[in-house]
């Protein structure tokens, strides 16, 4: 079982999440249940990942903020990390941080992908393991929001300023250039608490007397610069005015931009003409596309197809992010309905909709549940077609 957003942040709701936090300032729940999120993580699964799935940097680092330690101070010159130097660094006062954990545990590998389905961006983790009384970063901001579940230990949050408003990537921070600016708050965060972090929020964190872990979830969102950018390169395929290059010798001193200010003029007027549908659709098909198969245990359950009969539970594999899309005829191609899921795409005949639709949309349910578009044979087809893709399993 995984973690939903909404249970990720109660009892606050989505609702009021969205409206009163999100890209706007820090939230704290606090709940006074240790175990909230130990269904997610623990300190063994560390110990285990760290020792066992001969991982590499940067999939492994270690940080301490008053001592400057390199990968050579921990892993071998291949890049793989040496388990023994790890445990060392971190038995010495480091934080072992372990990046994109979701890629090897399948539990952090559904909660981002039920993150993903609510942001409708790429959600990843990094995982914090701070030993007692010590601290693995000085004060800074990131460029993505981050939910940070505190899963063992407690651990000291300052926060400060926000110096750069929702930075771009571009922004980052720059400890020479960014001012840390005045504590604005500061709490500790104990076992089963959280914290959202809008980007651009300047903060650091301490481990008190214990060993803390936590996990940070990344939201790595799209913007609205990025849609503009996307318009533009939209429009420059069809209009060749915004293919033209720019005024030979620009760079140069003296160069009397008048020409140039009155084409730019003419391309901002040209730029009104854009519309957000087909944008929104070209990053919509990049995100379902990018969406790997979650699909645990699917070699059992591909064994298990031959047995497949009326009173077989069926389930919709949980967390399917996915596009239906009319087909229409053409030629002598009758009509059909096109699924976008998975990084992949699967046409199947028109009047199968309700019953595909019904599949991958229901977690629970036999054949005898769908719905009678298609007959008991149809339905047999079409549920060994969803297994083999990986998106509808065996439940019992």
């Amino acid at each position: 079982m995984s973690m939903s957003f909404d249970q990720a942040i109660a009892p606050v709701t989505a609702q009021d999440f969205f409206d009163h936090s999100f890209e706007k300032k820090h939230l704290v729940i606090r709940r006074g249940q240790a175990d909230y999120y130990s269904s997610l993580l623990s300190s063994s699964d560390i110990d285990w990942a760290v020792s066992t799935l001969g991982l590499s940097v940067p999939e492994v680092n270690v940080v301490q903020a008053d001592r400057e330690i390199t990968a050579a101070d921990f892993a071998y010159g291949s890049g793989f990390v040496d388990p023994v130097a790890v445990n060392q660094l971190f038995a010495e006062g480091a934080t072992v941080i372990m990046s994109n954990l979701q890629e090897r545990l399948p539990k952090l590998a559904m909660f981002c992908r039920e993150l993903e389905k609510v942001f409708s961006a790429r959600v990843q983790t990094n995982i914090y393991m701070t030993p007692a009384n010590s601290q693995g970063f000085k004060a800074h901001y990131d460029g993505h929001d981050v939910l940070v579940l505190q899963v063992e230990g407690t651990k000291e949050w300052r926060i400060y300023d926000t110096p750069v408003h929702l930075p771009l990537e571009e922004q980052a921070f720059n400890p020479h250039d960014v001012p840390i600016g005045e504590l604005t708050d500061s709490f500790v965060l104990e076992p089963g608490d959280m914290i959202y972090v809008p980007r651009g929020l300047t903060h650091d964190a301490v481990s008190t007397d214990q060993t803390s872990l936590h996990i940070t979830t990344g939201l790595m969102m799209r913007s609205w610069a990025d849609v503009m950018v996307e318009a533009v390169r939209m429009l420059a395929l069809n209009d060749a005015d915004f293919r033209e290059g720019l005024p030979p010798g620009y760079a140069n001193d003296g160069f009397d931009s008048t020409g140039a200010e009155a084409k730019f003029a003419r391309l901002l007027g040209k730029l009104s003409s854009a519309t957000l549908d087909p944008v929104l659709n070209e990053f919509r098909e990049d995100f379902i596309a990018t969406r790997l198969p979650r699909a645990h245990g699917q070699l059992t359950q591909m064994a298990r197809l031959d047995r497949l009969g009326p009173n077989s539970v069926m389930g919709a594999r949980p967390t399917l992010i996915y596009r239906l899309t009319d087909v229409p005829a053409k030629g002598d191609q009758p009509d059909s309905i096109a699924l976008s899921c998975q990084g992949t795409v699967i046409t199947l005949p028109a009047h199968a909709r309700t019953s595909l639709e019904f599949a991958i949309s229901t977690p629970r349910f036999t054949m005898a549940d769908m719905p009678d578009d298609l007959d008991e044979a149809g339905k047999a087809v079409l549920l060994r077609r969803l297994v083999r893709e990986g998106l509808v399993h065996f439940i019992e």
